[in-house]
Order: C-alpha cells, then sequence, then structure tokens
C-alpha cells in the first residue's frame, strides 16, 4: 500500500514537471490510514466500565496484540487486546488463566522483589510478559505448554513506595493480564 502511495506522488510531480514557459500548479491530497490505537480502545472500555479508569500506559504492542494497563493510586487494571481487522478488541474470555504469586497485591515487597504469576491454558502457551512500573523484566519460566510459573525480578532495587506490577500470558486465540500493587520500603 505504501509503494502505491509513493507512486501516485511520483506520477503528480512528475506530471508538473513538463516543459513549456507556462506555469503549472498541482496539488497532491495525502491520505494516511489511520493506525488502530490500543490507548482509544482502553479509553473505550473505561467509558464502559469506569472502574478501569486511571492512566494509561501500553506495556506491549505488536500490532497484532497489545497489554495496556491502567493505574490509579492503590488500584492497577491490564487487559490484552487483539487486532481484529484493524479493530483493537478486549480479551475478557478468561481462557487463559493468570494467577499472581508474589508479591502478593497490597503487601510489602523487598526492594528487589521477585515478581512471579501462575498460567494455565488449554491450548499451549506464545507468549508471556511481566511489568514492574511499566518496565518489563527479565523473565524466567518452567512447567509444561499449557501449565507454568513466570517468574522475574528488576534489574536494580525498587525505589520506596508504591508499584504495579502485570503478569500477562497468551495462546494462539485468546490471553490475559492481571495487574495488581504492592508496596516496598
Amino acid at each position: 500500500m505504501r509503494r502505491v502511495a509513493l507512486l501516485a506522488v511520483a506520477a503528480v510531480a512528475l506530471a508538473g514537471c513538463g516543459g513549456g514557459g507556462s506555469k503549472s500548479t498541482s496539488s497532491a491530497a495525502s491520505t494516511t490510514v489511520a493506525r488502530p490505537d490500543p490507548v482509544a480502545a482502553m479509553q473505550e472500555l473505561i467509558a464502559k466500565s469506569p472502574a478501569l479508569a486511571g492512566t494509561i500506559k501500553v506495556l506491549f504492542n505488536t500490532g497484532d496484540w497489545a497489554v495496556v494497563q491502567s493505574s490509579r493510586g492503590d488500584t492497577a487494571h491490564a487487559v490484552v487486546f487483539r487486532n481484529a481487522n484493524g479493530k483493537w478488541v478486549a480479551d475478557r474470555s478468561e481462557r487463559v488463566r493468570v494467577a499472581i504469586l508474589g508479591p502478593q497485591p497490597g503487601s510489602v515487597a523487598p526492594r528487589l522483589a521477585q515478581v512471579a504469576i501462575g498460567v494455565t491454558s488449554k491450548l499451549p502457551f506464545v507468549d508471556s510478559g511481566l511489568w514492574v512500573d511499566g518496565t518489563e523484566l527479565f523473565e524466567k519460566g518452567g512447567g509444561s505448554a499449557t501449565r507454568g510459573t513466570i517468574y522475574g525480578a528488576p534489574g536494580k532495587p525498587l525505589a520506596p513506595g508504591t508499584h504495579v506490577a502485570v503478569g500477562y500470558a497468551r495462546n494462539i486465540v485468546s490471553g490475559t493480564a492481571v495487574a495488581w500493587v504492592f508496596q516496598t520500603k
């Protein structure tokens, strides 16, 4: 599609470059197809479910799948979106189960907290991730193709205060993300 647009612009430019003494002007209208935006999709979801409201962050976006976090104070939410024919659709199916293993929501954790989730699915996993305060952790894991544990720790100690963790896993057709808040001292 990009090549077709470039060829059309080149053709208009060449048409305006003819010889002769008369001045010729031409204008080409450029149309840009808007790319789907997971932030806008999260805002639409928040409009329907105001409890999800907060500061929105896109943690992960491949163009086909996205993980979006919304957090406010001691509350956090995360949603997996998939791009279905150019529209971001929230995956609320819970076909992939993600359980928080640690730190527990609302707990006080060491500044170099190990973050962990347990994941289960009827179909094999194809992707997973962990984030703390919007930064992806170096994850490790173990288990089988349909059941496992994903864990990681920040690269450096966290500052004292409130932190948001997000865990995510998906199979080929659906995904789930969970978000939670913990403290460090």
